[in-house]
């Protein structure tokens, strides 16, 4: 996939409708989740409760990675870019807040100051 693609709805109804298929599709995978969550507590052996478990990992993965829902702010109903480096899908403000972030802070590194705990690469694939 290109390294910046941006899903930006004109049509306030197809936006809409766009949105509530997000929020379905989050609800469909958080009660796959859940049921998976009942049947690992049930009487299994090791190997299949671990089996389970990776499977629910699995899931939240997906949804993590899927246009469904912003990593950094968990916002469901805004236009989404695409970061490919990070393989994942931000909201419009999240971007344009790392964007920010990282102009200022690299600014100060720059001219030799000290920003603590900046992940410079993080940041910078949001350029």
């Amino acid at each position: 996939m290109k390294d910046k693609r941006i899903i930006a709805y004109k049509n306030e109804r197809v936006k809409k409708i766009a949105f509530n298929f997000r929020k379905l599709l989050i609800e469909v995978v958080m009660q796959e989740w859940i049921n998976l969550h009942h049947e690992k507590i049930k009487n299994k052996s090791q190997a299949e409760r671990i089996a389970i478990e990776n499977e629910r990992s699995n899931l939240l993965g997906a949804l993590r990675n899927s246009i469904c829902l912003c990593p950094g702010c968990s916002q469901t109903d805004r236009d989404m870019v695409y970061n490919a480096p990070l393989k994942e899908w931000y909201c419009t403000l999240c971007v344009q807040k790392y964007r920010d972030f990282y102009r200022k802070k690299k600014a100060i590194l720059d001219r030799g100051g000290f920003v603590g705990d900046f992940n410079e690469g993080f940041h910078e694939s949001f350029l």
